[in-house]
């Protein structure tokens, strides 16, 4: 089942001062953001995508560039997952901007404005940075945190009730996200249970690393995900 086509966002007040200070990018400076997302290495770390561009000497007094990239990343990603292209959407997200009124745009404003971020945002960098946080969500659960209790269990015997054995048991909780809402999964383990989890983590581990190398020997980059708060 495909999701409906956007015909309308709203977006928060200090976004929309940031998507329109794209107007205020002297030429110097949006040729090198638009040369620096080309030459940047996809990832899902806003952060290390950051810094990738600051490399870039023409964006060095950018201070805004992380909400910049923010931005860019958001209308790359909502467009993708909405399955409208990028350009169409660009033009709803400048509509919007022009309704709210929060930030001024003349009509060559707008125009301006709509083929700017509509060439930012198509770069084949964030185009695989939308698909990728796509995919990262596309699952009946997502982990989010896990923790383990460990106690032991008495075992009383008598009627006195005196403590003959006990045992050792964990209690694995694993809080995930479904559908955006939270939810926390509750097992318990024993120390062979632990053993067994430790195993397939090992082997897991020992897989990822596998396809690391045949990834790097084919130059194929691997997007790291990052849990933002």
């Amino acid at each position: 089942m495909k999701p409906p086509r956007i015909h309308a966002v709203e977006i928060p007040n200090e976004e929309q001062g940031i998507i329109a200070s794209l107007l205020r990018l002297a030429d110097p400076a949006l040729e090198g953001l638009e040369h620096a997302l080309c030459e940047a290495k996809p990832t899902l770390d806003r952060q290390d995508l950051t810094s990738q561009l600051r490399r870039e000497p023409a964006l060095a007094e950018i201070s805004d560039l992380d909400e910049i990239v923010r931005s860019l990343v958001n209308v790359a990603g909502t467009a993708y997952s909405g399955q409208v292209p990028v350009e169409e959407f660009v033009q709803i997200v400048v509509d919007a901007i022009r309704s709210d009124q929060v930030v001024e745009l003349s009509d060559t404003d707008a125009a301006v404005l709509s083929e700017r971020l509509t060439k930012l945002a198509s770069s084949r960098c964030l185009e695989v940075i939308a698909k990728g946080s796509f995919l990262l969500r596309q699952n009946d659960r997502n982990f989010q945190t896990a923790q383990i209790a460990t106690d032991m269990r008495p075992i009383c015997l008598g009627t006195d009730l005196k403590v003959s054995a006990g045992l050792i048991l964990h209690q694995l909780a694993i809080h995930t996200t479904r559908n955006g809402r939270r939810e926390a999964i509750f097992v318990t383990l024993d120390s062979n249970d632990l053993a067994a989890m430790s195993e397939v983590v090992s082997r897991a581990t020992k897989k990822e690393r596998s396809l690391r190398e045949f990834a790097d020997s084919a130059k194929i980059p691997i997007l790291i995900p990052v849990t933002e708060d």
